[in-house]
């Protein structure tokens, strides 16, 4: 076994000569040509030198020689070979190409050549010195070491230099050794001593050439190959389907690829670019993020990130660029072009947060409104004024003219309202025809505010006193108004909007076309809600709380796809209750999430009621997740725990959840539905456009259904607009293949519609059916 590993080991060792020396021929063919084109470079020297020494050769000797004739015969020889060198020369030079055999040839010719001047050098000795006297004997032999040790100057090549050197001393060597001369033993070995040097020096001359020829070889092999990867990566970066682009520390571009050029159809050179010059802060903050500490994640974020006047969204990712000692030496940046997503998204917003008719803020954009006045400077010490406005008998004239003349007449009150002379009034239209608007920071003083308040109200009624002129008709509008003083430092924008509306409908019942300023006699209608909200605590225990059951259908078939569970109060005084009124009373009280869990178990213990008599014929219930109980401690774990024990397998269940829901807490929230996947429970997005962000968030959460609300499809049959967006919404969902449902259809218009954008929809609504107690949907569609 030793045996063969020894043998083993030679034979790698034998392997990997071979593969060096293969890789040496092929990657560094051309050391032995530089050879060559060195030699031939310093031969017109050789020449030189040779016939010069030649020369002086002749004139020291032939005076001294017996034999002229043979001397100038030799030098003649001399000459003539000098000469064939010079042709070779001259004619090497005026090749324009030369292959590596051709180089070759020249050398082996080369090499001739030179053996032939080394072999007429060599036989002076022979035939000349015999004929001299001891001291020009002497000369000689200085005269050939010397011819000898300056040739090996210009022969720096070791085959050539070692083969004309021993030509030249041998020779002499052995003449020296005949002759009788004084200390010819001493004048051998130092001949012989000089000879080694010589072929020494030589050598180490030659290895010299060869290293350095040969790293030379190699650096520029290398360079190649760097050269070929740089060209590759090159090509792959501009193939790549994102913009890429390098930066430095002081955040100039240093580098990018084809997509990130035309991402911006700048077609100039940004090279040097500074990007401190954009205009968008927050994607430079994130840029000198990643230079700050090289361990930072990639960060993310949507920017405008523009060279020009033109606006360009895109998604950043940048991290850090390191060198080889991992020291951070820039930055290296990703994005992906999300303008029409952005403009999408913005068009969602601005939909979300207007009311589609007067195009005014609706309650979403004033609730945001007031969460943006409280967080004011001048909230802590000065008074606001808001007036909310219902419009009388409207609904009779709606009912009586048609929704035409309605909308028409709501057109015409909200620019009315617009024309009160205050520049920073903010309008708003929060329902049917309840309109808001908002005086901020009006005064210090209260008794101040409320007069100017009562000032402006009167003013308002004053623009309903002309008749409103519609479609031929002169119809007469009173509004009532309720008004709140927001009190400075106050924080509860729910309570005021609250206040409003006791103070309005107080108004009404105190007669139609009146002012009513909020008081704390008006909380009464508060204490009856605090007296619900008591009730409430007990509705589960008396068996007071209801689920009702809406169908999820196909839009072609109308064939029960997915049911929703809806909760109801049937409360022992005020009979049934509907959720929009108790649930944020819930949510408030922190009672939610009771009733959520109550609302979880028995739907699962309904679905096993159904399971076992073989009634279930649609693929899930959904209920409606609150974003605190969702954030509870334990949500998996309870929830799985009331599915196990309602004996039903998870995928019966899914859980809507609002956008608000999602994003609230976003890494939490990720972490928590991706716990609920590895139980089997499927979420879905629920009333989905009414919140922001969520083209962004869409393939992160990868669910599988998406619910479109109803607010969209309202009026989808008359307003292009909303036509356009929710094809829109559509499409997007489709790409990332989310199951789409929409919310709220009523009418067969409204489903028509629908169909003509995507006929493998599928949709809710009383035009299906409103939703039913159980033992009715069961006997309607199971």
């Amino acid at each position: 076994m030793l045996f063969i590993i020894n043998n083993y080991y030679y034979i790698l060792i034998f392997m990997k000569s071979l593969i060096y020396y293969i890789s040496e021929k092929i990657h560094f063919p051309n050391v032995k040509s530089r050879v060559t084109e060195e030699l031939y470079a310093i031969l017109p020297k050789i020449i030189t030198t040779t016939f010069i020494l030649a020369s002086i050769f002749l004139y020291l000797f032939i005076e001294q020689i017996n034999n002229n004739t043979l001397l100038i015969t030799w030098y003649l020889f001399l000459l003539l070979l000098n000469s064939s060198w010079l042709y070779d020369y001259i004619k090497y030079n005026k090749k324009s190409t030369t292959n590596a055999k051709n180089n070759l040839n020249w050398y082996d010719l080369f090499k001739l050549k030179a053996t032939l001047s080394a072999i007429l050098w060599g036989i002076t000795p022979l035939l000349f010195f015999n004929e001299l006297s001891h001291y020009y004997q002497l000369i000689m032999i200085f005269f050939i070491s010397g011819f000898a040790g300056a040739m090996t100057g210009f022969l720096f090549d070791f085959r050539i230099s070692s083969l004309f050197i021993s030509i030249l001393i041998l020779p002499l060597l052995v003449m020296v050794a005949f002759s009788t001369i004084e200390y010819v033993y001493i004048t051998q070995i130092l001949i012989f001593i000089f000879y080694i040097l010589l072929l020494i020096s030589n050598k180490h001359l030659n290895r010299l050439f060869h290293e350095t020829y040969t790293n030379q070889e190699r650096y520029h092999w290398a360079k190649d190959m760097l050269s070929l990867k740089e060209k590759k990566l090159s090509s792959l970066l501009n193939q790549a389907p994102i913009g890429i682009f390098y930066y430095d520390k002081e955040l100039k571009i240093l580098s990018y690829n084809t997509l990130f050029d035309e991402i911006f159809a700048l077609g100039g050179n940004l090279n040097g670019f500074n990007l401190n010059n954009l205009k968008d802060k927050s994607a430079i903050e994130l840029m000198k993020s990643v230079l700050e500490d090289k361990e930072s994640h990639e960060l993310i974020g949507s920017y405008n990130f523009s060279f020009q006047e033109e606006k360009i969204w895109v998604e950043l990712t940048c991290s850090a660029l390191v060198d080889e000692e991992n020291n951070i030496i820039g930055g290296i940046g990703t994005i992906e072009d999300k303008t029409l997503e952005h403009e999408v998204h913005e068009k969602i917003n601005y939909i979300s947060l207007h009311d589609s008719l007067t195009n005014l803020p609706n309650r979403r954009s004033y609730q945001e409104y007031m969460l943006d006045l409280i967080e004011e400077e001048k909230h802590k010490s000065y008074y606001s004024i808001l007036f909310y406005m219902d419009l009388n008998h409207f609904k009779q004239i709606n009912d009586t003219f048609g929704h035409i003349v309605g909308d028409k007449l709501l057109l015409e009150v909200a620019e009315r309202l617009q024309r009160v002379n205050i520049s920073d009034k903010y309008l708003s239209r929060i329902g049917g025809d309840e309109f808001i608007m908002i005086v901020p920071f009006y005064s210090i003083a209260r008794a101040e505010t409320r007069k100017h308040a009562k000032a402006l109200a009167e003013e308002i009624k004053e623009l309903f006193t002309p008749a409103f002129e519609i479609e031929g008709l002169d119809l007469f509008m009173t509004t009532s108004i309720g008004i709140v003083l927001i009190e400075p430092q106050s924080n509860n924008t729910e309570q005021i909007i609250r206040q409003a509306d006791m103070a309005m409908y107080q108004t009404k019942r105190e007669g139609l076309n009146n002012i009513r300023f909020y008081d704390h006699s008006l909380d009464i209608k508060q204490r009856e809600l605090t007296s619900l909200q008591h009730d409430l605590k007990s509705a589960i225990e008396n068996n007071e709380l209801e689920l009702y059951y809406q169908p999820i259908v196909s839009m072609t078939s109308n064939r029960l796809n997915a049911v929703e569970a809806l909760i109801r109060w049937n409360h022992p005084k005020y009979g049934l209750i509907m959720p929009d009124r108790f649930l944020p009373m819930a949510t408030e009280s922190g009672l939610v999430t009771k009733v959520g869990w109550w609302v979880a178990k028995e739907v699962c213990r309904q679905l096993y009621v159904w399971k076992t008599n073989k009634l279930i014929n649609f693929e899930y219930v959904s209920i409606n997740i609150n974003a605190r109980q969702l954030n509870e401690v334990n949500f998996v774990e309870h929830l799985d725990g009331c599915i196990r024990k309602g004996g039903i397998s998870p995928s019966l269940l899914k859980l809507e959840l609002t956008e608000t829901t999602l994003l609230d807490n976003f890494s939490n929230t990720q972490t928590i539905i991706q716990k609920l996947k590895t139980k089997g429970i499927e979420c879905s997005i629920d009333d989905f456009g009414t919140g922001y962000s969520s083209l962004s968030y869409l393939k992160k959460f990868a669910f599988k259904v998406l619910k479109i609300d109803k607010v969209f499809v309202q009026d989808i049959e008359t307003n292009e607009d909303s036509y356009a967006l929710v094809k829109s919404i559509v499409a997007i969902g489709k790409q990332f293949s989310y199951k789409i449902i929409v919310e709220g259809v009523e009418t067969e218009e409204q489903k028509k519609k629908l169909i003509t954008i995507d006929k493998n929809v599928y949709y809710q609504g009383y035009l299906c059916s409103k939703a039913i107690p159980a033992k009715e949907f069961e006997e309607k569609f199971l």
